[in-house]
């Protein structure tokens, strides 16, 4: 059994923004958010984990919207159920290969969560795994974009936690979270 640390929160127009340490797939939010290709298909480490723990009935709800939307435009999400993980939903976010799109990617992300109600949100390092984004890169584009939307946009949302697999990539995310403060 895979162990979660809390490591590191704060607070921003009453809602908690927490770092943790563990398995993304053993945590309970509302949503899960992973990166996504154009398709929906499994593609990456932390998309193909997420979709192995989920089961196969979150492809077949993939397959589905591909077909009434044949892709997934960069910056753009799109909500699957949760499967077999402890979560209500995944969101599947696409990010491109520049910082602006991985702004739109996690900005979407939170804007669907919240218009649907859900009060928790949880991400990886987005486009860390796929893209070759560095985990500082991805958190000083991450970071900042959480920060702005939960000051301008938030209605529901009262906590959005990002997962990260090691220390070393805790800690570049939680000098960005620190910084400002």
């Amino acid at each position: 059994m895979i162990s979660i640390f809390l490591m590191h929160q704060i607070t921003i127009n009453n809602t908690i923004i927490d770092l943790l340490i563990g398995d993304l797939t053993k945590i309970e939010h509302d949503a899960l958010v992973i990166p996504t290709n154009s398709r929906l298909l499994p593609s990456g480490n932390v998309r193909c984990n997420v979709l192995r723990s989920a089961g196969s009935t979150v492809q077949v709800e993939c397959n589905k919207i591909i077909s009434e939307m044949a892709n997934i435009p960069i910056g753009h999400a799109v909500m699957t159920s949760g499967g077999n993980l402890d979560v209500k939903f995944i969101i599947h976010a696409r990010s491109g290969h520049d910082q602006k799109k991985l702004m739109l990617a996690v900005w979407n992300s939170m804007k669907l969560a919240d218009e649907k109600g859900l009060i928790s949100i949880i991400f990886p390092p987005i486009s860390k795994d796929v893209l070759g984004f560095t985990t500082q890169l991805s958190a000083k584009i991450m970071i900042p974009t959480i920060k702005k939307f939960l000051t301008e946009k938030k209605k529901h949302l009262q906590k959005v936690s990002i997962c990260l697999e090691t220390l070393p990539d805790y800690k570049d995310f939680e000098k960005v979270l620190s910084d400002g403060l």
